[in-house]
């Protein structure tokens, strides 16, 4: 039996939606992108690309693209707030392409997303903006938009973020809500030449590291963006907004209240903002099932594991989420196979996505640990200064973690995966899709 060509449709045109929709357009299937806004819209700033992401996007035939967007981090730099201390620092220049053949990148949210969905148009994703949707069935795998219109697939991927409407076909009998972080964050961003024009706070334009201040119950991680145009600035705090909305203006006198103790120097950075956004810090809990009853309807990204910001692998886990459907799917026979590849898209990627949820939930208490003696050992253990086989805390500078996290490769794995399936389903005499 030939390779069967099936139509499908994702649910949400953030990155993680338009990443997998130029995965499975390589995989040579027909995509329908549903996006809510009239226009792209990413806000926020600042991400980071590290190197289990960098090198899908070279997959894809991107990195040039994007390598003319991004910043090269050297370095990113624990720092302790009062004095900006490093106390840990972790190389990535030229350090990520000698271990992982991928380089760690700074870029704007914005340039992102324009990106992906330039590139999904040309791989002929259809993309349509301004396509609200009301809901999916999981009984006739259709999808309800709001102008009245119902389309039929023969899969729907939910790509809407932390508050997923999809979700609700997935999970038809319980109620998932987001769970709320005791802290809320900042964004903004100071243009380079507010940066340049202070002799005390120039250098962080010409020494592009990604720096984090870290203190009791607040953090800022800063860096420059947009080929050093910008300083980006996320700025962690207690507090509360609006649960999945990005754009909810801050004060910036209560901004600036909240960092009074820190570094002087990020002071004086902050001193620049003009202005700022405020969004609240939010995770799922551990779902029960990322695929609908039907077998037809599958969760990513946000909506099947939003995680706190604190190991920066939001965007990451649903880049590598479309990667493995993409290639799991490359092949496909039937449209009867669909149930079965979408249980493996869903075992292959949740013990991976549900560890990097709990430590970046775990870097929460890490980074805001108050000053006493745990957070002195802290800083020593981030210094390198670890006892014989003791898990260093800067997670990201772990010898263990580090390559687990970074060293990843969807596609290879999802190809391993779908190799041994294939197989034992030989062996067991079966045919993938009553697996």
């Amino acid at each position: 039996m030939g390779k069967t060509i099936i139509n499908i449709a994702v649910i949400g045109g953030g990155l993680g939606g338009l990443a997998t929709a130029i995965a499975l357009r390589r995989a040579g299937h027909n995509v329908t992108v549903y996006e809510g806004a009239d226009e792209l819209a990413e806000v926020g700033a600042g991400i980071q690309v590290p190197p289990n992401t960098s090198r899908l996007l070279d997959a894809y035939g991107l990195f040039d693209r994007f390598a003319k967007k991004v910043v090269w981090p050297a370095n990113i730099n624990m720092r302790r707030y009062s004095s900006g201390e490093v106390i840990g620092p972790t190389p990535l220049k030229p350090k990520m392409q000698e271990l992982y053949g991928y380089p760690y990148w700074l870029i704007h949210r914005a340039d992102y997303q324009r990106l992906l969905f330039d590139a999904a148009v040309e791989a002929g994703a259809h993309v349509i903006l301004g396509a609200r949707v009301n809901g999916v069935d999981d009984s006739t795998i259709t999808v309800h938009l709001e102008n009245g219109k119902v389309e039929k697939f023969d899969l729907i991927i939910g790509a809407d973020g932390i508050r997923s409407n999809v979700r609700l076909a997935v999970m038809p009998n319980e109620e998932v809500l987001p769970r709320v972080s005791t802290n809320c964050a900042y964004r903004a961003t100071v243009p380079a030449a507010k940066m340049r024009a202070d002799p005390k706070v120039s250098f962080l334009m010409d020494d592009p590291n990604s720096n984090c201040w870290i203190g009791y119950r607040r953090h800022i991680m800063a860096y420059p963006i947009r080929n050093g145009e910008l300083y980006n600035l996320v700025m962690s705090h207690p507090g509360a907004a609006a649960v999945g909305r990005w754009n909810e203006p801050g004060n910036l006198e209560e901004m600036k209240t909240h960092y009074r103790h820190f570094d002087p120097t990020i002071r004086r950075v902050l001193d620049k903002v003009d202005g700022c956004l405020k969004w609240t810090l939010a995770d799922l809990p551990v779902l029960s099932n990322w695929v609908s009853p039907s077998g037809r309807i599958c969760l990513i990204g946000d909506a099947a594991h939003a995680m706190l910001p604190y190991l920066a692998q939001g965007a990451a886990q649903a880049v590598e989420d479309g990667a493995t459907l993409g290639e799991l799917l490359t092949d496909i026979k039937s449209v009867d196979e669909i149930p079965a590849l979408l249980g493996l898209y869903e075992k292959i990627r949740r013990p991976r996505c549900e560890i990097i949820q709990k430590g970046a939930y775990e870097n929460g208490d890490i980074w805001h640990m108050p000053d006493g003696e745990t957070q002195v050992q802290r800083d020593l253990g981030m210094k390198g200064q670890l006892p014989a086989g003791a898990k260093n805390p800067n997670q990201w500078g772990d010898g263990n973690f580090q390559p687990w996290l970074f060293g990843h490769n969807a596609i290879t794995e999802a190809r391993k995966r779908l190799g041994e399936f294939r197989k034992g389903s030989e062996q067991n005499g079966t045919e993938v899709a009553r697996l």
